[in-house]
């Protein structure tokens, strides 16, 4: 890809971010998709 000009730190941190995003996008889409499932068994 690219090599940018920061230090080993800050890429560690960037992937820290992208993991713990990553994260909260998954639990946010598996509650989306049960809250859905529910709604279609009660009505």
């Amino acid at each position: 890809m690219f090599n940018p000009a920061v230090t080993s730190g800050v890429d560690l941190f960037v992937n820290i971010v992208i993991v713990l995003a990553s994260f909260a996008a998954a639990v946010s889409f598996i509650d989306f998709r049960n809250t859905n499932k529910k709604e279609e068994k009660e009505g």
